[in-house]
């Protein structure tokens, strides 16, 4: 997380880089090199500073894009602050604890055991270690807690109770 003055400094460059503009520039004459800005309230070409000769092309060229490495710079960062919050959206409705909703549908949902009877082959369904281990092996796992830590074993689980549930509603 960002401290209160490091997001003090992001404000003041987005700000920055709003006032100056991004289109920065080198022009010459006669030997001269000056570096320039297309001025955003009025469009027109600023000179801003000017290169000594014989500065090295790698330098002009960071004076140059300064500006739209800040842009990108902050572009990225907005793009990881909304994948970071997405993910955490994603998180949090992925939290659910789908080992104890299995664990209780094995437990003592008669329907969900009827399905698995007659679905999934479950021959003995009055001791729910047995419904346990079925469903665990018709799921791939070796542990409930898999269904909250590992995502293809809560997809193949949300499969499963989708399944039961259109069984449920029937034809």
């Amino acid at each position: 997380m960002a401290t209160p003055a490091e997001i003090a400094q992001l404000a003041t460059m987005r700000d920055d880089l709003e006032k100056v503009g991004v289109d920065w520039s080198v022009e010459a004459d006669a030997g001269a090199l000056t570096l320039c800005v297309r001025d955003p309230t009025d469009g027109e070409i600023r000179p801003v500073a000017t290169i000594v000769e014989g500065t090295p092309f790698v330098f002009q060229n960071f004076l140059i894009r300064a500006a739209s490495n800040q842009v990108l710079a902050l572009d990225l960062l907005d793009r990881c602050r909304r994948a970071y919050r997405e993910m955490a959206g994603r998180q949090q409705k992925q939290s659910k604890n789908f080992a104890t909703e299995c664990a209780m549908k094995c437990k003592s949902d008669q329907a969900f055991r009827q399905y698995l009877i007659e679905c999934h082959d479950l021959r003995d369904a009055t001791d729910a270690e047995r419904i346990k281990t079925r469903v665990r092996s018709i799921l791939g796992i070796q542990s409930m807690a898999e269904l909250n830590t590992d995502e293809s074993a809560a997809a193949r689980w949300r499969d499963l109770r989708a399944a039961f549930d259109r069984w449920r509603r029937g034809p």
